[in-house]
């Protein structure tokens, strides 16, 4: 059971974390869509991304 918590949570959690450390070496201009994306307010994207996260860490510990 625990390698499963671990593949849900922890890849995109490791791609998250890869991609923004990419991005943030880069030197280059981003591209058109992500810099309209780092332009808004991020609050209502991060809320949604941890609700889910923490609805999939809680469905895991209940079906456990």
């Amino acid at each position: 059971m625990t390698i499963e918590l671990l593949i849900a949570l922890g890849l995109p959690i490791a791609y998250l974390v890869v991609t923004t450390a990419v991005l943030s070496t880069r030197h280059q201009q981003l591209p058109q869509v992500l810099q309209r994306l780092t332009a808004r307010n991020a609050l209502l994207w991060n809320t949604i991304v941890g609700i889910t996260i923490g609805a999939a860490a809680l469905r895991w510990a209940l079906h456990r």
